[in-house]
């Protein structure tokens, strides 16, 4: 797309890393993604706003407030293949390539985007080990054909601001994400290979009384009902291995 020698990402670093506001952080950004073909920047926690108060929820961005407002109203979050696709994947991806895969009610939320200008963009997702999950959204009005290396320089800068506001906003309520003990992870890690407590005991060479209550404990943390409901909480919380 054009010469380059990465002098652009590290000032842009630095000046994100200046900022006090979000406004001024978010102007930074999106001055920088303009050579990129991007204008707009949705950055935020994959939260669900039934569950959490907006006031505690890391979200802001440069799109309109008629947008914005209807996105909130909407709880579209929760239906956005572009958000779902974030909860789970590692690595950038276009917003096409989410909608490949959306619901009806997904495509609507992506079509709602359309209908102000913002026809194409890009998501990076972020992961962090003492936070919930969230993302940085860059969008335009047209098609921006990028290389590998444009991709990374835009996920180094994105990751910066994030984690920049993030600090800037928290600690949020729930940004610890709860973690389970040793002995914990264990006991799940056997119940989630279809291990009984009885056989979990044998192979650890503790009672069975005592897995029973380390699993309770496991249970109370992520608030499962559960066996299965605390081995699927696990593995989305990067607990235990899937």
């Amino acid at each position: 797309m054009r010469d380059y020698d990465g002098s652009a990402v590290l000032h842009a670093i630095r000046l994100i890393l200046t900022t006090r506001t979000s406004a001024e952080t978010i102007t930074v950004l999106a001055g920088f993604i303009e050579s990129y073909g991007f204008n707009r920047v949705f950055l935020g926690q994959l939260v669900n706003p039934l569950n959490v108060p907006l006031k505690d929820i890391l979200y802001v961005s440069n799109w309109p407030d008629e947008l914005k407002a209807a996105r909130r109203n909407q709880a579209a979050i929760l239906h956005d293949p572009i958000a779902l696709c974030a909860l789970r994947s590692k690595r950038p991806f276009t917003w096409a390539e989410a909608r490949a895969f959306a619901s009806r009610a997904g495509r609507k939320v992506v079509d709602m985007v359309h209908d102000f200008g913002i026809t194409d963009g890009m998501m990076f997702p972020m992961h962090a080990l003492e936070s919930v999950s969230g993302g940085v959204s860059l969008g335009g009005d047209s098609k921006s054909d990028l290389s590998p290396l444009e991709v990374a320089e835009l996920e180094l800068v994105c990751q910066v601001a994030y984690y920049h506001l993030e600090v800037m906003h928290g600690p949020f309520p729930y940004q610890r994400v709860a973690e389970l003990t040793a002995r914990e992870t264990e006991c799940v890690q056997f119940v989630a290979a279809g291990k009984s407590n009885w056989e979990i005991a044998k192979i650890l060479g503790i009672q069975e009384d005592t897995v029973k209550k380390t699993l309770r404990r496991a249970c109370d943390k992520f608030g499962a009902v559960n066996r299965a409901h605390l081995v699927a909480s696990a593995i989305a919380r990067h607990q235990i291995f899937p």
